[in-house]
């Protein structure tokens, strides 16, 4: 049962990514961190390909380039 929650719980989040992406023109790519015990941070790629880091891993809701920064993914960690 427990593994039945949890395989809910990530087909929810992956549908709340789906929608984040459709409504904004960025893929999420991600989660990264700038250090290797950091926080995780979502990531995202604008319809250019460049990279943007936004809020923790799983929080960003409207991802712009308002709200997130400009990265160069290579000079961190992706988390798993």
């Amino acid at each position: 049962m427990k593994g039945l929650r949890i395989f809910a719980l990530v087909v929810a989040v992956c549908l709340s990514l789906a929608a984040v992406e459709a409504s904004s023109g960025w893929t999420f790519q991600g989660c990264w961190s700038p250090s290797a015990f950091g926080t995780c941070y979502d990531v995202y790629t604008d319809s250019s390909g460049n990279y943007w880091r936004c809020a923790a891993c799983g929080t960003t809701k409207n991802p712009n380039s308002h709200t997130c920064f400009g990265l160069n993914p290579s000079t961190g960690f992706w988390c798993s």
